[in-house]
């Protein structure tokens, strides 16, 4: 195998006012006590939220209005994390088990169809990311996966014992690497047999979200529980800090817009969806830091 090791540094310059240049919606779910937005493919926007006893998928059309909800049969919380020309992926699961399955929901059928696994690999996974007919994800054991129609490929990291694809466009997947049992990680780009380290400088843990084209979003903490993002264009770096936010989680990017949610002085959870500058005028930003809070079952 030909692997390719970069590290990709972050360098802290003095902070710039780019925050101001962002334009930030919150969005939540009528009646939901909290709201997630994970994944985005033009128009259409896709998450979860909790009506204060049950976590329920969603899809919402930003030009039509269009609001509905995805529940799962037979399973008691749904959680889409992607979507890609009408196809949501993500995970569901039931309250007396920890078991995640992968899902993968056809809303221009209206069906819904399990990803399960080849015989002799554990049926507990979630689907992180699609693009086109590839979908990637995670298991519980701690292999990455990329899934074309009935195909398979599970593949690990060169830089940790376990790893997690996250966000797949074209021949580039971005993912997580870690080692079990042992907090923090870093992220990585795979593309074919080339591995890239994407690692923010000083941080203890970078989770890469997901990628389109050279545009990749995701999360990192610095040496405590504290949560922020960032969007990486191949050449600059630029945090992400929704206003007022005690955190900030960045899921989906298509195009100049990404998707995510944050938590406010509350610990309350809100959707969020940010319009970007077009990358040539990204620069880097050094903020001051947040906290992290409310956590839900999703994306370890």
């Amino acid at each position: 195998m030909k692997n390719s090791h970069v590290l990709v540094a972050l360098m802290l310059l003095t902070s710039r006012p780019l925050n101001a240049q962002l334009n930030w919606q919150t969005f939540d779910v009528p009646g939901s006590t909290y709201t997630w937005i994970d994944g985005i493919d033009g128009e259409t926007i896709a998450g979860s939220f909790y009506d204060g006893s049950t976590t329920k998928g969603f899809l919402y059309n930003r030009q039509t209005e269009v609001f509905n909800i995805l529940q799962a049969p037979s399973a008691d919380w749904t959680l889409p994390l992607a979507i890609s020309n009408g196809t949501v992926v993500g995970s569901i699961g039931s309250n007396s088990s920890y078991v995640r399955n992968g899902f993968a929901y056809y809303s221009g059928s209206n069906s819904w169809s399990l990803l399960n696994p080849p015989q002799g690999v554990q049926n507990d996974l979630e689907a992180y990311g699609i693009d086109g007919a590839n979908i990637v994800g995670g298991t519980g054991s701690g292999m990455s996966f990329v899934l074309n129609g009935s195909n398979w490929n599970f593949f690990n990291s060169p830089f940790g014992t376990a790893s997690s694809a996250e966000g797949i466009s074209g021949g580039k997947i971005v993912g997580r690497y870690y080692n079990i049992g042992v907090n923090g990680g870093g992220g990585y780009i795979k593309e074919n047999d080339n591995w890239t380290l994407l690692n923010v400088a000083g941080a203890t843990e970078t989770v890469p979200r997901d990628v389109d084209g050279n545009m990749i979003i995701g999360q990192y903490r610095m040496g405590n529980w504290t949560t922020r993002s960032f969007l990486f264009d191949g050449a600059n770096w630029t945090y992400l800090d929704a206003p007022s936010a005690n955190s900030t989680w960045a899921y989906g990017v298509d195009g100049n817009t990404i998707v995510g949610s944050y938590n406010d002085a509350s610990d309350v959870s809100h959707g969020f969806i940010l319009t970007v500058p077009e990358p040539s005028a990204l620069s880097l930003l050094a903020v001051g830091l947040g906290g992290l809070a409310i956590l839900r079952r999703r994306r370890s």
